[in-house]
């Protein structure tokens, strides 16, 4: 199966000692005095340095190296070492598990002015305090919310953790206008690669963007009220809104998590129509849907929400303004579009909700079946289309019995084996309590075993595509224990 990576992380867990030796300032020890003084050790060799110590476990002695690289990068002024010398100092301390320390560190330490600069410690500072947050959860959860907030970590609930780690997230997102159209590759040493084709997620904007949206969807962060109010938000609001992504609305308590997801995907997707970037804001508006999809769990609302959808490819008859909308069909992404409503119709509860998924799932196929949406589409379809089959009997039963149920979808017929199996003769042997054959004994029966009876079943169709039960007869008449093999292939 095709799949999309994860979108973008900050590389807060990657191992330390794995990264790639980057640039950065150092220096050696003092030369001898018989030496010539040689020049300044090399940024390369000073991070190469530390990945060396790292790598023999020498965490302290690592540590050190990039404290001497941050001084020096900082009094240089070389922010891309100087920002380098902050996240892998904040990576060592989070790899030895001081968490506090490096939310401190994070919190404390004077930063480059640099704008990507800026960009990077704020995820970081967002994502370490998540990662403390999940790290000492339940201690966290045994405190007591002080006011005014105390500076120490140590007194922070988790409510203000998460709070913080918001607000980190809305100052990287205040610059989300001046990243514009910069590739995401700018920042690779620093989030992971996604798998999106070219166009699709592939500016540092979007990466801020759906970062953000993990965080804000992050329930372990919502309050008890946020947890239940879901319900009595406006489905129809947060469908057609256009977005209202201000500093004051994403900090603002009163405003739902939802409601500020929806926010900032509606504010990507308008930027992305507006310059003409289709597939980019077809991308914004499935994550929307997804999202809300996830958020909303009775059918009623996510009828609506599938219809918005539909409407979106081209399915159905818009209303209202959406009759402006652009085409979307001749997009590859267009694919991925109906992948989502494949999955969207195979979660609703109905007895025609398989039959649906597949249409659409082939329908995505068929118009792009080289692109990764149609790809997914192809695994999708291929999923409800597999057959499959279990089958379960009765312990002991009296022949001309239907003692052996089947459980099938898309399968015409079993063919059976039954096998003899002295029962006498094992009680007699056994060295334990496993007095009935194994599915090991099973194999061997099948493999040097002589049935004592074949015989096949006839299953009838399963248009749904959905697990039917069957009981079967097995022609058996002799008193005894028998192993009942089945398989859908008559040679097994």
């Amino acid at each position: 199966m095709t799949e999309v990576s994860h979108p973008r992380r900050v590389r807060l867990y990657a191992l330390i000692v794995l990264l790639a030796p980057i640039s950065g300032a150092g220096f050696r020890q003092a030369p001898s005095r018989t030496q010539e003084v040689s020049k300044p050790e090399s940024p390369a060799a000073a991070w190469k340095e530390v990945d060396r110590l790292l790598s023999e476990q020498k965490a302290a002695e690592a540590q050190k190296r990039v404290d001497a690289i941050l001084a020096s990068a900082r009094r240089r002024g070389d922010e891309e070492n100087w920002t380098r010398a902050l996240v892998r100092h904040a990576q060592i301390e989070t790899a030895l598990h001081g968490y506090e320390t490096a939310v401190r560190f994070l919190k404390e330490e004077k930063r480059p002015p640099g704008l990507l600069s800026r960009v990077v410690l704020d995820l970081f500072e967002a994502e370490t305090l998540v990662a403390y947050a999940r790290a000492y959860s339940w201690e966290i959860g045994q405190r007591e919310r002080v006011e005014p907030p105390s500076s120490d970590p140590k007194a922070w609930t988790r409510e203000q953790i998460f709070d913080r780690a918001r607000r980190a997230y809305a100052d990287a997102w205040e610059r989300r206008a001046e990243l514009a159209m910069t590739p995401d590759t700018r920042l690779s040493e620093y989030l992971e690669k996604n798998g999106y084709p070219p166009g699709v997620r592939s500016t540092l904007r979007d990466a801020l963007t759906y970062l953000f949206v993990e965080l804000l969807s992050d329930t372990s962060g919502w309050t008890p009220a946020q947890s239940n109010s879901v319900a009595g938000l406006s489905l129809t609001r947060l469908l057609s809104e256009e977005g209202d992504a201000s500093r004051s609305r994403l900090e603002d308590p009163a405003v739902h998590p939802v409601e500020k997801v929806v926010a900032v995907l509606a504010d990507l997707e308008s930027w992305h129509l507006a310059a003409g970037r289709r597939e980019a804001a077809l991308e914004a508006r499935l994550e929307r849907l997804r999202r809300l999809h996830a958020s909303f769990t009775q059918e009623e609302d996510r009828a609506a929400i599938r219809k918005d959808l539909e409407e979106r490819l081209g399915l159905g008859a818009p209303s209202g303004p959406a009759t402006s909308r652009p085409a979307l069909r001749d997009l590859p992404w267009w694919s991925m579009g109906m992948a989502v409503l494949a999955e969207f119709r195979e979660a609703r509860d109905s007895t025609d909700n398989l039959i649906d998924a597949l249409a659409a799932a082939r329908e995505g196929q068929k118009a792009h079946p080289d692109s990764i949406g149609g790809k997914k589409c192809r695994s999708i379809a291929e999923r409800i289309e597999a057959p499959d089959f279990q089958v379960a009997a009765m312990t002991q039963d009296r022949p001309g019995r239907r003692a052996i149920q089947v459980t099938h979808k898309n399968v015409p017929a079993l063919f059976f084996r039954a096998y003899a199996v002295d029962l006498i003769g094992r009680i007699e042997s056994a060295t334990d309590y496993n007095l009935l054959p194994s599915g090991r004994d099973a194999k061997s029966l099948l493999s040097s075993g002589t049935p004592v009876a074949r015989w096949s079943a006839s299953l009838p169709a399963t248009a749904d595509y959905k697990p039917h039960r069957t009981f079967v007869t097995p022609p058996l008449e002799a008193p005894g224990l028998y192993v009942v093999v089945a398989s859908a292939r008559e040679d097994f």
